[in-house]
């Protein structure tokens, strides 16, 4: 073999072994659960929980909330537009065991949250896409759907909040609070920062448009101006510094990350000291995740996480910083299914995505070793190159 052909084996064979290619190339990752169905941990039925999707993770008094979307009962009836259950199970690597739902005062059925009119073309139902705990209030973000049209696609009337006095027994809509349906601001994500790194006074969103091919952009607000809409900052560009700009007009934001974006989560991982903000990509059919030192960006390429391939009619990603291993090495997640419409909890391995200089391992020189003989030989092949 001539030293030529050994480098370029060589090299191609580190090529090979650490190169990874977005949207084809999966971070590992892990199923441990169903979350809801009749075949979950805890058997939702019981509740007249039969199929529902989303699952958005709420820390509330230090007991976990998972917010539903549209929920059905036996035989696809008793549609609810959303639905809400509670679960002390802290530790998700054998699954979450929900401990019981928010329920109808006369049946003993998980009940609406969050009201609808049920009427196409006029007010479909309230879809719940973010939530916040605050002095003792539950907040969720909703959008009101005016019609469900193909796949990812859908029109809205608004978005708006709703508000828990009670610990969500009851939620009451913020009719002053209002995004038109047709602008950028109608999903929300909260930027989940367990760490209180950016201890600014502020709460972070990021928000997309109605449906899933839209780009994301990012909000702020005083944490103790919630509810109040006038005080909504929305980013607009940056400065020479790469310091933000915000302006007060929600038509005057620009894009942090490109489409298509649905089902949107975020929070800071520790691990890889930088934001991530997973989502499922609905032309790429992959949960994908994105990573950024400053919310505002640069984001990098989405990375696949898990595809449609390996499930089929998969959506959402909703995370927690409270559900992770080694400080955000794996983070565990809930995933819909559309066609048994119902949650499942799953990981994923970050701990390639770290690009902190490390020792080559052992399984890298044993692949390098095979693939051109042995290193010894390129090191012959180079000293007699050289004389």
């Amino acid at each position: 073999m001539s030293c030529r052909k050994v480098i370029v084996c060589l090299f191609t064979i580190l090529f090979l072994f650490t190169s990874t290619v977005s949207g084809t190339t999966y971070l590992p990752h892990t199923f441990h659960s169903q979350l809801t169905g009749a075949s979950a941990l805890s058997d939702t039925t019981l509740y007249d929980v039969y199929g529902t999707d989303l699952g958005i993770i709420l820390k509330h008094n230090g007991i976990y909330y998972y917010i539903f979307g549209d929920t059905l009962g036996s035989g696809g009836l008793n549609w609810r537009s959303n639905t809400m259950a509670y679960s002390f199970d802290s530790d998700p690597s054998d699954g979450i065991s929900l401990n019981g739902w928010i329920t109808s005062p006369i049946a003993a059925y998980a009940k609406e949250l969050i009201s609808s009119l049920k009427v196409d073309f006029v007010e479909k139902t309230c879809i719940p896409t973010a939530a916040v705990s605050h002095d003792g209030f539950m907040l969720i973000f909703y959008m009101s759907v005016r019609h469900w049209g193909s796949p990812g696609v859908w029109e809205c009337n608004n978005a708006s909040i709703a508000v828990s006095t009670n610990n969500g027994q009851d939620f009451f809509k913020m009719a002053n609070i209002t995004w038109p349906g047709d602008s950028n601001f109608v999903q929300f994500a909260l930027a989940q920062d367990s760490l209180n790194l950016v201890e600014d006074g502020y709460f972070y969103l990021l928000a997309t448009p109605a449906g899933r091919f839209g780009a994301c952009y990012l909000c702020r607000v005083p944490k103790n101006s919630l509810l109040n809409q006038s005080a909504y900052e929305y980013y607009s560009d940056s400065d020479s510094f790469d310091n933000p700009i915000w302006s007060s007009l929600h038509t005057a934001a620009i894009s942090i990350f490109p489409a298509p974006v649905g089902e949107l989560s975020i929070m800071w991982n520790p691990f890889l000291n930088k934001w991530t903000a997973f989502y499922f990509d609905t032309i790429a059919y992959d949960i994908v995740l994105r990573t950024a030192d400053n919310l505002w960006g640069s984001w990098s390429a989405p990375q696949a996480i898990v595809g449609g391939t390996e499930y089929p009619t998969l959506y959402g990603s909703y995370i927690h910083p409270d559900f992770v291993e080694n400080a955000g090495e794996e983070v565990y997640f809930v995933m819909s299914k559309f066609d048994v419409y119902n949650t499942f909890i799953l990981s994923v391995d970050l701990g390639s995505l770290n690009t902190a200089p490390s020792p080559i391992k052992l399984p890298t020189i044993i692949v390098i070793t095979l693939a051109t003989g042995t290193l010894s030989l390129l090191i012959k092949k180079l000293k007699k190159v050289k004389k």
